[in-house]
């Protein structure tokens, strides 16, 4: 039973956080393209609307995400997303992704 919740639990986290940052679930993307890559760094620069080079919680929300995943890709807590906190949360999805064999 235990073993039955972890997994449901790790599944919706993969979920949630896919659609944090926008990935896509399929198995078919297991590493973005280089036009993804830009995009992701389009995205982030758009963004960030003053130009510090981090997203505040307020540029996040105002971008078309949800706060819930603000705070869960926010690895040092500093009330900031880095490109490198963002990109960090994008490989520990795949890596989420490829341990659960999808």
């Amino acid at each position: 039973m235990g073993r039955i919740l972890f997994v449901a639990f790790v599944a919706t986290f993969v979920a949630a956080l896919a659609v944090v940052v926008g990935m896509p679930l399929s198995a078919q993307e297991t590493a973005p393209a280089s036009g993804q890559r830009e995009s992701m760094a389009a995205r982030f620069t758009a963004m960030d609307t003053d130009h510090d080079g981090k997203l505040s919680k307020a540029e996040w929300v105002a971008g078309g995400r949800n706060e819930r995943g603000f705070d869960m890709m926010d690895a040092d807590h500093d009330g900031f997303l880095t490109m490198a906190e963002i990109k960090a949360g994008r490989e520990k999805m795949r890596a989420m992704r490829e341990a659960k064999g999808n």
